[in-house]
């Protein structure tokens, strides 16, 4: 059960940056799931889709800084794609 709704929160924050991208989505949502991935990668921390969780945890603190498309994409296609994995 726990692996679903990290699976969903995994498609929610892909899509999240995704409409961030076209500036659907306010910052304050893109730091709020920032913290989920940096908070879920500490607490399954050994892991290395965890340490790609907190790398994309932080990329998405400095996305509202200076934004990278290629990069945000990336992620997109990588956190939908697990979290599509984790439904299943």
């Amino acid at each position: 059960m726990i692996a679903f709704i990290l699976g969903l929160l995994d498609i929610l924050t892909g899509i999240s940056i995704a409409l961030f991208e076209f500036g659907a989505v306010p910052g304050r949502i893109i730091f709020s799931l920032s913290f989920y991935l940096i908070i879920k990668a500490i607490v399954f921390f050994g892991d290395f889709m965890s340490i790609v969780d907190g790398i994309i945890g932080l990329y998405m603190m400095l996305m509202l800084i200076i934004n990278i498309e290629i990069v945000s994409w990336l992620f997109v296609v990588y956190l939908v794609l697990k979290g599509i994995s984790s439904l299943f």
